[in-house]
């Protein structure tokens, strides 16, 4: 029932309608008992005016001696009469109960010739105090009656609290149903949306329901062959680019082993390669490395442990702890690549790398700190633009196209995972990658472990 949550279009509808029906029929409930209440207070003033008059009239005519039987014969329980020959002197008419007295004589007209007075009689263990009334007869004597109080008999609410609670459901269920269906075109335009891929083909969607839905559905089929076309006209271009591209640097390569000048012929071979690895890199980020691989079960730590010995076969100084095998859903050739990156860039920039992987909570967090001069904390995002660049500490010397943490974290991000970066206190930088686990657990040394295998300046030892 996720879908009645209040975070989605369906629950927020339903509540909608639920507190607008319920405000409704809270409405039309309070007027019914408003009605009812009305009625049958209408109806107890005038039982009680009929009776009394009735009483008035019945007793009268009576001989004295009769008077009393009679008038108890004519009591209810909601009015109790009694005849006395004198006017009760505990009886005096009361102020509030004015308005009362005037209903009742408006209701008998024949209770204003009869003096009629009112007021309220003492409690009798611990209930309600009761209205008592007198009247006086023609030969002096006087009738007295009580009655309840107007607010003595309740309205039944309990039909109201079962009319109310059938009301809800009835509106729970009816909306549930009524805003799901009208909610699953919008269900699956979202379901489409995510399981879109900008480089497969695209699979059109049912374009049905109110005319609303289906121009968003013809709007979403138009838009994503339209981005087919475009990364189809791209991979296209960037194919072309590439052998453009590569044909003048080899040709100026093949013309500079010609060259009698070796210094010359060095300076010439370290530009080509640096031209030929900045058309790669921006080839690769405009392609995206994730594109055209499919997810597969790899080993995460032996791509580290690779990257680690090829730096080490270089001469770099380089270490690597952790587990020795990390088996994870990747793009291995992606992953190896946005690895690649950030192990070179701690190298050039911070004189070595250390490559630490752990698994926590579930996902795999590799680190690798150095001990160069660290980014300032303004630059933090900025570095992951494409082609930026931090001139204090990237030159020519050091190389590089500003594409290396950009690729880096396309490539991460396209795996459901981070890379962030920090400064260390004791200086040098560490970056942060962390990536979502699937299948096999970390297996081999321990994860959180100091580094047990190490790579510095050659093979490294496996301890």
């Amino acid at each position: 029932m996720e879908w009645l949550s209040p975070a989605t279009l369906a629950g927020r509808t339903t509540l909608a309608l639920l507190a607008g029906l319920l405000v409704f029929h809270f409405g039309s409930v309070w007027l019914l008992e408003r009605g009812v209440r009305d009625a049958l207070e209408e109806a107890r003033e005038v039982h009680a005016a009929d009776h009394a008059v009735m009483a008035a009239r019945a007793v009268g005519a009576l001989p004295e001696e009769l008077r009393e039987t009679v008038a108890r014969a004519l009591s209810t329980p909601a009015f109790e009469a009694t005849w006395r020959r004198s006017a009760p002197a505990e009886l005096t008419d009361e102020a509030a109960l004015a308005p009362l007295r005037t209903q009742l004589e408006r209701r008998a007209p024949d209770l204003a010739r009869l003096h009629l007075r009112l007021g309220h009689s003492p409690a009798e263990d611990g209930g309600p105090r009761r209205i008592r009334g007198a009247m006086r007869l023609a030969d002096g004597s006087w009738i007295t009656f009580a009655v309840p109080p107007p607010d003595l008999v309740p309205v039944p609410t309990h039909a109201s609290v079962a009319s109310l609670s059938a009301m809800a459901l009835g509106i729970v269920l009816a909306s549930a149903l009524v805003v799901r269906w009208i909610t699953n075109p919008l269900r699956r335009l979202a379901k489409a949306a995510d399981e879109f891929d900008a480089g497969g083909s695209p699979v059109p969607l049912p374009e049905g329901g109110p005319r609303e839905v289906q121009h968003a559905a013809r709007a979403f089929n138009t838009m994503q062959a339209r981005i087919h076309r475009l990364v189809a006209d791209r991979t296209q271009a960037l194919a072309a680019v590439s052998h453009d591209l590569r044909t003048p640097i080899q040709r100026l390569r093949l013309q500079a082993e010609f060259l009698e000048d070796e210094e010359a012929q060095r300076a010439i071979d370290a530009d080509l390669d640096e031209m030929e690895g900045m058309v790669d890199s921006t080839l690769a980020y405009l392609r995206g490395e994730t594109e055209s691989e499919a997810l597969r079960q790899a080993d995460l730590a032996t791509i580290l442990r690779t990257l680690c010995d090829d730096a080490a076969d270089r001469e770099a100084s380089v270490a690597y702890a952790g587990p020795d095998r990390a088996v994870l859903l990747l793009r291995p050739l992606a992953v190896k690549r946005a690895f690649a990156n950030l192990i070179d860039n701690a190298i050039k920039y911070g004189g070595g790398a250390r490559v630490i992987l752990s698994d926590v909570s579930g996902a795999a967090t590799v680190r690798i700190e150095d001990d160069g001069p660290g980014i300032p904390a303004s630059e933090m995002e900025a570095v992951f633009e494409p082609f930026r660049r931090l001139e204090a500490s990237r030159n020519r010397g050091t190389g590089g196209s500003g594409l290396g943490l950009t690729i880096a974290r396309q490539v991460i991000a396209a795996h459901g995972g981070t890379v962030s970066l920090a400064n260390r206190p004791v200086g040098g930088l560490t970056v942060t990658v962390r990536l979502p686990r699937t299948g096999a657990g970390v297996t081999g040394a321990k994860a959180n472990a100091e580094p047990g295998h190490e790579r510095s300046r050659g093979r490294a030892r496996q301890t």
